[in-house]
C-alpha cells in the first residue's frame, strides 16, 4: 500500500467511527425523551397510574404546571372515569390550577369533599368528579 492509501484508509476509519457516534447520542438522547415523557403516566389494563411530582418548590410555594397526562377539571364540568376516556381510573394528585387556592371542593360520585393542593384520590371505573369551587388538575 502506498502512503496516500493509508492516510485515506485512516481518515475514512475515523469518519466512519465518529458517525457511529453520532448515531449512537441521537438514538440515547432520544429514548431519554421519550422515556420522561411516558414515565410521568403509566396505563396498564385501562387503569392509569402515575410516579409523583414535585408540586410544591423549595421556598414553599405551589408549583404548577401542566405536565404529559393531567387532566383540568373546568369548575361545574362533570367528569366520568372510563377505561378508554380522558379521565381513566386510578390514583391522581390533586393540584390547583391558579395556584392561590390551597383549599378547595370536589364532587366526586354526589359527595362534596374539601381537598388541598397536593392531596391523593383515587377514582374508581364509573366515578363522576366535578370540581367545585376551582379549576384543578388531576396528575
Amino acid at each position: 500500500m502506498t502512503p496516500e492509501e493509508i492516510i485515506y484508509l485512516v481518515v475514512g476509519c475515523m469518519v466512519f467511527v465518529a458517525l457511529i457516534a453520532v448515531i449512537i447520542v441521537v438514538i440515547v438522547n432520544k429514548k431519554k425523551l421519550t422515556k420522561n415523557a411516558t414515565d410521568k403516566v403509566v396505563i396498564k389494563d385501562g387503569v392509569r397510574y402515575t410516579k409523583d411530582q414535585n408540586v410544591v418548590k423549595d421556598n414553599g410555594n405551589m408549583n404548577i404546571t401542566h405536565n404529559v397526562g393531567d387532566v383540568l377539571l373546568a369548575p361545574g364540568k362533570k367528569y366520568t372515569a372510563t377505561k378508554t376516556g380522558k379521565l381513566q381510573p386510578g390514583k391522581y394528585t390533586v393540584l390547583s390550577a391558579d395556584g392561590t387556592a390551597e383549599k378547595f371542593n370536589i364532587r366526586v360520585s354526589g359527595f362534596v369533599r374539601e381537598f388541598e393542593h397536593n392531596s391523593k384520590i383515587v377514582i374508581a371505573e364509573g366515578d363522576a368528579i366535578t370540581a367545585v369551587s376551582h379549576t384543578i388538575i388531576l396528575r
